[in-house]
């Protein structure tokens, strides 16, 4: 793999995390107008989906559609985990913990991811992904704002916020699947979506979401395009565009950043001007980044 092609995917996988980490304004804002997990997430996957498919038909790609039949298994998974494992599961922690709990429970993804690859894609375990791995996560915890908070414990929502963690993680090892198979990672997102879409149409309130786009249609279309745009279409095809060069692991690891995105967005937005011990937090996080980064002797990538 060639310098330019890595740094491109480092970043997109940066980027995919940062979009990510907006996801909670989009959740709370959606909360309020009477969405539930599922119907948020319905909206945010069928829009993605529509957008990537015309995009897709319109620039004569419609050979990025077609999979083989014995392969189906793997876009069901991708579909399921990133709909129902991550995004639903997701938006429940949103809504039954703090916002800096969910952050922090999400980020226990990494540790699945790290110790799923190994023996599923032979991605070694060394020393350096797990020192990075520890101080990823603990500058999640201290970014989240979560230490001091006095938050209390709600056992449901810690539940509900690993099983979103364990969600990024299954998405991310079927994703692998698919493209260590050769998909074009833009084929297992429009199929994640079309599934995804799929998996909550059953579960969607239509008239929750027709109420709210006839009460303010100019503001709710936007709100929703702009929710499917960062919250889904960009950041997973950014993310799953870097997975074709980056390690599983290593790439879980580096979207910790994410909470890193909330902090900044709260300051911008609602002036919270963070604490030394969230900076500390950032600073953890990006050294992780770059303890990741290091130049070493011997690389290894997906692609070699």
């Amino acid at each position: 793999m060639n310098a330019l092609a890595s740094a491109k995917a480092h970043a997109a996988v940066i980027a995919a995390a940062c979009m990510w980490g907006s996801i909670g304004l989009f959740v709370r804002t959606l909360d309020k107008y009477g969405y539930s997990p599922l119907s948020i997430v319905f909206v945010r996957m069928i829009v993605a989906f529509v957008i990537l498919c015309a995009c897709l038909c319109l620039f004569n790609k419609k050979n990025l559609l077609r999979i083989k039949i014995k392969d189906v298994w793997i876009f069901i998974g991708t579909g399921l985990s990133s709909a129902i494992l991550l995004n639903l599961f997701y938006s429940l922690s949103i809504v039954a913990n703090t916002l800096s709990l969910a952050s922090v429970l999400l980020a226990t993804s990494p540790f699945f991811v790290v110790f799923l690859s190994a023996p599923l894609f032979k991605e070694k375990i060394t020393a350096v992904k797990i020192t990075a791995l520890l101080i990823a996560f603990s500058g999640c915890v201290l970014t989240s704002g979560f230490i001091g908070s006095g938050a209390e414990f709600n056992p449901f929502g810690i539940f509900i916020g690993v099983l979103s963690g364990i969600g990024w993680a299954v998405y991310s090892i079927f994703s692998r699947f698919a493209l260590n198979r050769g998909y074009d990672s833009l084929t297992v997102n429009v199929y994640s979506f079309a599934i995804g879409s799929l998996a909550c149409l059953p579960f969607t309130d239509f008239a929750v979401i027709g109420a709210s786009v006839g009460t303010n249609p100019a503001f709710m279309l936007f709100l929703l395009l702009l929710h499917a745009l960062i919250g889904s279409l960009l950041p997973y095809i950014l993310y799953t565009y870097g997975l074709q060069y980056i390690e599983t692991g290593k790439a879980a690891i580096m979207s910790g950043i994410d909470p890193v995105t909330a902090v900044l967005l709260g300051a911008a937005i609602y002036a919270e001007i963070p604490s030394f011990i969230c900076v500390l937090g950032i600073a953890l996080v990006l050294l992780a980044i770059a303890l990741l980064n290091l130049p070493r002797n011997s690389r290894s990538s997906p692609k070699q």
